[in-house]
């Protein structure tokens, strides 16, 4: 299971970083045979939920409440932070999918948000409050990408302070 989260991930990232290449490389003119449906394709490849995700993610919900998405995502977040060995990016992405009944390629979407959290807003979120203004400010740094992975709708978290 660890394994194939682990390969999930690794996969989302090469195929960020081709399609950042390719796009760097469309924009220079280096590459004139490429169309704009082949880009699309490449984007859509990328997003990492699918519809039934989707629904699972909604029937959760916004806010900070107990069983909310947002207060899933804390809490995989707080489980799998350590501090001496830092962030547990396999076990965090499997607990969302655990907790949250997400697919895997839709959980690993949320491993880049989480880190970022962990790695930049540690003293705000995890010593503060996940959801206090000062955490969600940090962390929405990290949001629009989680987003685009994801591809579909995703349930924000409400501050609670």
């Amino acid at each position: 299971m660890v394994s194939s989260v682990l390969a999930v991930v690794l996969v989302a990232s090469s195929l960020a970083s081709l399609m950042q290449q390719a796009s760097a490389e469309f924009l220079r003119g280096e590459n004139q045979n490429r169309t704009g449906v082949q880009e699309l394709s490449l984007l859509s490849v990328a997003t990492g939920c699918s519809a039934a995700d989707e629904a699972a993610m909604s029937k959760l919900g916004s806010g900070n409440a107990d069983g909310t998405f947002p207060k899933y995502l804390a809490v995989c977040g707080q489980r799998n932070y350590n501090i001496f060995f830092g962030f547990n990016s396999p076990n965090y992405a499997a607990c969302v999918e655990g907790d949250t009944g997400i697919s895997s390629s839709c959980a690993a979407c949320f491993v880049k948000s989480a880190k970022y959290g962990a790695d930049n807003c540690k003293w705000s979120c995890l010593w503060g409050s996940w959801c206090g203004s000062s955490c969600l400010d940090c962390v929405a740094a990290a949001t629009k990408e989680t987003e685009a992975c994801a591809g579909v709708a995703v349930p924000s978290a409400t501050t609670c302070r």
